[in-house]
This record gives structure tokens, C-alpha cells and sequence, in this order.
């Protein structure tokens, strides 16, 4: 007797449904609807982003937000075509990668004087922070407007800067 109420009421809500097509429309926001409070109840994974915690947060030897020697004097080095102040920002580690290219602090100023001669040239560095990491490293970030040499392109080109420093302060990649 239940089983033939149930599939009255069944038949009787299908042929309302398909007659009219605006009950159709009421009756599938009323599923969704209900799909979508079930999912709500049972709590759907989430996206959650947080901000760095800015206590482990370690730029260079000061707390002060401003950037590490290392890197400042990297990027003044490259920017006055100085390889010795490039070179003497290096890690002992980075020097010896350099090295095992067949590179040294002459070639690297060979290479600067050559940019320096085709009319490259960097302009509006800025630092824009660090993080420092449980093992004594950190990495620090920089955007850089470049003029190429001039054969090659007029304007000006935005370039970032990664950097990693060992514990030490020194710099062992900069990508």
C-alpha cells in the first residue's frame, strides 16, 4: 500500500515536471540547492593560504627590513660594472662552481666591461624583502629594470632577482 502511494506521488510529480517546464526549472534549483547544503554540512575541503610567519623572517644581519651587504654589494657591483665587489659577494662554494668553469674574478670583469661597452646597463633596483630559514640560509628578492645593449633593444626590461645566502651572509645562487 506505501509502495503504491509512493510511486502515485512519483508519477504524478515526473509528469508535472515534464508538462511544465518551469516546475522542471523550481525542481532542479531545489536538487541543487539540496546537493549543495549536503556538501556544506559535510564540510568541503578548503583552500587555506597563510602569510609568512615574519618572526622566522631574517634579513641579512639586521631586522630592520633593509637588505644584506652581500646582496647590496652584488647588485652595486653589477650595476657599476665592479667585479670585484660581484666576486667578493660570492660564498666560498660559488666562487669555486665559477671556478670549475674556467671562470675567475678577471674574466668575470672581462665580461662586465664587454656589457658595459655594448650599452647594457641596470636601473631602479629594489629590494623587496628576505626570509630567513631554521638552517641559518635565507633568500632574498629583488626587481630590476635592464637596458640591454643597445644593438639589441631600446627599452627597458624588468628583471627579478633571487637570491641565497648561506649562514654566513654569503651569497651561494642567484637566480
Amino acid at each position: 500500500m506505501v509502495g503504491r502511494i509512493i510511486k502515485r506521488i512519483l508519477h504524478r510529480l515526473l509528469r508535472s515536471v515534464f508538462m511544465h517546464p518551469i516546475r522542471f526549472v523550481i525542481v532542479l534549483a531545489a536538487l541543487l540547492a539540496g546537493v549543495a547544503l549536503v556538501i556544506v554540512q559535510a564540510g568541503m575541503p578548503t583552500l587555506a593560504m597563510s602569510l609568512p610567519n615574519t618572526s622566522a623572517l631574517k634579513i641579512g644581519s639586521s631586522s630592520n627590513g633593509s637588505a644584506p651587504s652581500a646582496t647590496e654589494n652584488y647588485m652595486r657591483g653589477t650595476e657599476t660594472f665592479n667585479a670585484e665587489l660581484v666576486w667578493n659577494a660570492l660564498s666560498e662554494d660559488a666562487q669555486g662552481r665559477y671556478r670549475s668553469r674556467g671562470g675567475s674574478m678577471q674574466a668575470l670583469q672581462g665580461q662586465m666591461d664587454q656589457a658595459k661597452q655594448a650599452g647594457a646597463q641596470l636601473e631602479n633596483v629594489t629590494y623587496i624583502g628576505g626570509q630567513g630559514f631554521p638552517d641559518g640560509t635565507s633568500m632574498h628578492f629583488y626587481t630590476v629594470l635592464t637596458r640591454g645593449p643597445q644593438s639589441q633593444q631600446a627599452g627597458v626590461e624588468p628583471v627579478p632577482y633571487v637570491f641565497t645566502l648561506d649562514p654566513s651572509g654569503k651569497i651561494v645562487r642567484v637566480q
